[in-house]
């Protein structure tokens, strides 16, 4: 498996430094231009304007490049003419599955870094956005009556953010895999393949799941409770969306490898 990361990893970071060092560059701009923008100058503004609009199409640009880039290279590696290759070497199909997954995953939790860093060069170096960020992170504890119950809230969005990403991408791997099964037309059929997938699943925890998790929490009585309550039931329900999706990566990962297994046909 590292050999697999290692060959994406080159592959990947001779598109994306550029494009990461480029997002920040305008950030960074950004942040000295922003306020031309209220100095009654139009040509300042204008200059601020396009410089905001750059980065803003920037940021949109690079999460939908990383987003294709991981689609081609396991379309491109495994399902196309690369998979001779891919397939004859000395690892196992768990190895190639599973680093190309991770070097996908990590491009996008890179990529999605890269955005959050940006954000905060932008907006953190104004006094007034610290403090009023630190005003309500304050206002919040108070309600809640600790830190600790927020930090663990935040702990699970993040672990929730990583997770999904996993997700996402295994789920983009079963929609190819299912695609190739095809005689013809097989990037339509996995396009196709996705959006029903996509249309079942989401069917599925709308009508099911959410009504579950939400009567298994708290049985839709939410008077009477108290906002630190709230916020442990809140936790308690990331809890069973993260096992969730940890299951649902199992679903997507292991009929994704058997049909590489057993149906692999190379075009």
């Amino acid at each position: 498996m590292g050999k697999i990361i290692k060959y994406e990893f080159r592959s990947m970071f001779r598109l994306f430094i550029p494009l990461w060092l480029g997002i920040l560059a305008l950030s960074l701009v950004n942040r000295f231009t922003l306020n031309l923008q209220f100095d009654g100058n139009s040509l300042t503004g204008f200059f601020s304007g396009l410089v905001m609009f750059l980065y803003v199409m920037g940021i949109m640009a690079v999460l939908v490049v990383a987003f294709i880039f991981v689609i081609l290279r396991f379309y491109k590696g495994v399902l196309k003419e690369e998979g001779y290759l891919t397939m004859t070497l000395p690892v196992s199909l768990d190895s190639v599955l599973w680093g190309k997954a991770i070097a996908g995953w990590l491009l996008m939790v890179l990529t999605i870094l890269v955005c959050i860093a940006s954000v905060c060069i932008l907006m953190l170096g104004n006094f007034m956005q610290r403090i009023m960020l630190q005003l309500t992170w304050n206002r919040m504890v108070e309600l809640t009556g600790s830190a600790a119950p927020l930090v663990l809230i935040v702990v699970q969005l993040v672990l929730a953010a990583l997770v999904s990403t996993l997700y996402n991408i295994l789920f983009l791997y079963l929609a190819m895999a299912i695609g190739h099964l095809a005689q013809k037309h097989r990037v339509g059929m996995s396009v196709l393949a996705y959006v029903v997938m996509s249309t079942v699943l989401s069917t599925a925890y709308n009508t099911f799941l959410t009504p579950v998790v939400l009567n298994f929490m708290m049985g839709y009585d939410f008077a009477g409770r108290t906002n630190a309550q709230i916020v442990a039931l809140a936790s308690n329900g990331l809890w069973i969306y993260l096992a969730t999706v940890v299951a649902a990566c199992a679903v997507f990962y292991f009929p994704t490898r058997y049909i590489l297994q057993k149906k692999l046909n190379l075009e």
